[in-house]
Formats: structure tokens, sequence, C-alpha cells
């Protein structure tokens, strides 16, 4: 997971800066990758899925898997 270390720090901060809300694969996605082409949205939602998954495995989030939707564990 050591690769995806900045993807894990970023997606914290974001639940940690927005703890009342959850957010969905797709918004996570396009608030860490926000310019990349259309191409590599799907590479993109996948790397960060997988933060998603490992990060709720360390119940340091909840990972809804039905609606892909996420937020901070409390």
């Amino acid at each position: 997971m050591k690769k995806y270390a900045n993807i894990s720090n970023v997606i914290l901060t974001i639940l940690r800066d927005n703890p009342d809300r959850d957010f969905a694969l797709e918004e996570l996605s396009g608030l860490i990758f926000p310019t990349d082409p259309i191409q590599e949205q799907n590479h993109n939602q996948a790397a960060v899925l997988d933060v998603l998954i490992f990060l709720d495995d360390q119940k340091m989030i909840l990972l809804d898997f039905e609606t892909d939707r996420s937020r901070l564990a409390k």
C-alpha cells in the first residue's frame, strides 16, 4: 500500500475536513485527480477504490460497498 500513501493521505484529509458528509468514489477521484484526461479516470478510480478498501479494512473510514460512498470512521 506504500505506492498509494499519497492518495491515502489526501482521502483522509478530505474526509477529516468534511466530517459531516460522505463522498462517492467518483467525487473523491475527481478531487484527487481533477485534471486527468477521461482515459485515465477508470485507472484513477480503481486506485482510489483500492485505497478506500484498505482504509476501511484498517477501520479508518467507513466504506458502503453498495453505494461506493465513504466517510470518516468515528
